[in-house]
């Protein structure tokens, strides 16, 4: 179950608050970024210092700090560890290969979040904000909603409870019953769908990634313009590409 810490430590959750804003707005100098964070220059030139220190930030010619690429590095590590990224990168890319006109992603469920493990864009594939390590909403993704329908019911409460049900767009499903109502559906057919329910003028089309026992890995995720994937032959021919790139995926990580 995820909790809350008993007695969380300031000084990391400063941290957390000036590299998410650093994340979030690019590089800033002191000052702007303590405006931002309503923090003094001195904390944040004392915490900038110190990231710098570390590696965890770098200073460009105009004195303004950004994140620097140890976080790739750190994330690449991590993502590495992830058996089933290991096992999956060849299956994303030959999906890739042959949707060439759409967005592969493999997914994972994190702290009840999606978190897209690889993100594989086709060649003519149109610009998607989207990249390895994008967190967001389950409930509002194709991906999420193939996850949770094989969750057990006490871990769907657990994570919509802690994360609520925002509307990413006029699409977006914010009632618990009515997201309960697909699940049944996402079971028999063994796909979900997104129908521009994350992002307006886009669908993705999903399926859940288990192991022999039964318990969800993650998902792998077909997207693309809605009015492409929305032709019944196109939707048709997908999912018997997903599906099929799916059952590959389960067979070699069984036998891993």
């Amino acid at each position: 179950m995820d909790t809350e810490a008993n007695r969380p430590i300031k000084a990391l959750l400063t941290m957390d608050d000036l590299v998410t804003t650093l994340e979030r707005d690019g590089a800033l100098t002191v000052t702007s970024l303590a405006e931002e964070t309503n923090r003094t220059r001195s904390v944040v030139h004392d915490y900038l210092s110190t990231l710098q220190q570390l590696g965890y930030v770098v200073q460009d010619d105009s004195g303004a700090y950004g994140l620097s690429l140890r976080y790739m590095e750190l994330g690449g590590r991590v993502r590495n560890e992830v058996s089933l990224y290991r096992v999956a990168k060849p299956e994303v890319n030959r999906l890739a290969q042959k949707s060439s006109s759409e967005l592969v992603t493999l997914s994972v469920e994190q702290n009840g979040m999606c978190v897209s493990l690889d993100v594989v864009q086709g060649e003519q594939s149109i610009s998607y904000d989207f990249t390895d390590g994008t967190h967001f909403y389950m409930h509002s993704s194709a991906v999420g909603k193939a996850i949770l329908a094989h969750s057990s019911d006490e871990r769907v409460s657990e994570i919509l409870d802690r994360h609520g049900m925002p509307a990413r767009t006029e699409n977006t499903i914010t009632e618990r019953a009515e997201l309960e109502n697909e699940f049944e559906q996402i079971r028999e057919t063994g796909v979900s769908f997104d129908r521009e329910e994350y992002r307006m003028g886009m669908m993705s089309i999903s399926a859940a990634i288990e192991d022999t026992t039964g318990t969800v890995l993650g998902g792998l995720s077909v997207t693309g313009p809605v009015h492409r994937l929305g032709e019944p032959d196109v939707e048709e021919e997908l999912q018997h590409k997903l599906l099929s790139t799916v059952n590959i995926i389960e067979l070699n990580y069984s036998a891993k």
